[in-house]
């Protein structure tokens, strides 16, 4: 087996396992109105900064999509916008660890995190933004504690 296939092979499996992780995490929810907020985050806010943009990603998204699932989808199809948007927030956080080193990049993911509950206006108003923002903005932060600190961890263990 070429090296290019084993390497593709460890990444699909990565993406695959901390997709899973994300759906464990979609099982400890942040109580909130909406109900789909949770620690689904952390593994793809990990990927984000282990693996990259695509990989990061991928697990951004379906970690909320396996959240949503989780609490029924409370915001109907709205979900799907709300996946490609922590798909962004991967990107992001890959984008500017890069460029800005892993602190940064957790922050900028956060922040896009949280300044994505405009999405939900159009379903629940611009009232549910003052309750749903702060809520949104430390489950956030949690995610990305929690990745950074694996990610910390993992670089020592790995990295040497």
């Amino acid at each position: 087996m070429s090296e290019n296939i084993k390497r593709r092979a460890k990444i699909l499996t990565e993406i695959a396992l901390f997709s899973a992780i994300s759906g464990i995490g979609a099982m400890i929810p942040i109580p909130s109105p909406i109900g789909s907020i949770a620690l689904d985050s952390f593994p793809g806010y990990f990927m984000a900064l282990w693996r990259g943009k695509i990989e990061g990603a991928l697990v951004c998204a379906i970690g909320h999509l396996l959240s949503a699932i989780r609490a029924g989808f409370p915001l109907g199809l709205l979900h799907i916008a709300i996946a490609l948007l922590m798909a962004i927030v991967g990107l992001t956080i890959a984008i500017i660890k890069n460029k800005y080193g892993i602190t940064m990049g957790l922050i900028g993911g956060i922040i896009l995190n949280t300044i994505g509950v405009i999405i939900v206006v159009p379903v629940l108003g611009w009232g549910a933004i003052i309750v749903i923002t702060p809520i949104l903005f430390l489950a956030s932060l949690i995610n990305a504690i929690i990745a950074g600190i694996i990610y910390k961890i993992l670089v020592k263990i790995y990295v040497k």
